[in-house]
């Protein structure tokens, strides 16, 4: 009885994987001539099209916001004169939510 349930489970997965290998080998990729990378591709009619524009109450962060703070953080405050010899630079403290200097 085992014998057959080992054999009936190794039977049902190469039936299962032996197709999926195929279409995975067969399949060509997607190259970068055909799409942007940032655009979707339809893979059955192999028409590639933008993504959406951003809605109207979307506001991208400014520049000097890190990835990882919040986008209504104030911009870095100048730097004190006894930061410019000591080549600091302001960054971001997420914990304590305020610029800090560093050393480069």
């Amino acid at each position: 009885m085992t014998s057959f349930a080992g054999r009936f489970i190794a039977h049902v997965v190469a039936i299962t994987l032996v197709p999926m290998a195929a279409v995975t080998v067969a399949a060509p990729g997607v190259s970068s001539a055909q799409c942007d990378p940032n655009w979707s591709r339809n893979v059955w009619t192999n028409e590639c099209k933008p993504p959406p524009p951003p809605p109207d109450w979307f506001t991208p962060k400014p520049a000097y916001v890190p990835s990882f703070a919040p986008a209504d953080i104030p911009p870095p405050p100048p730097p004190p004169p006894w930061a410019q010899q000591l080549q600091l630079r302001p960054v971001w403290d997420g914990g304590r939510q305020q610029w800090v200097w560093i050393g480069i």
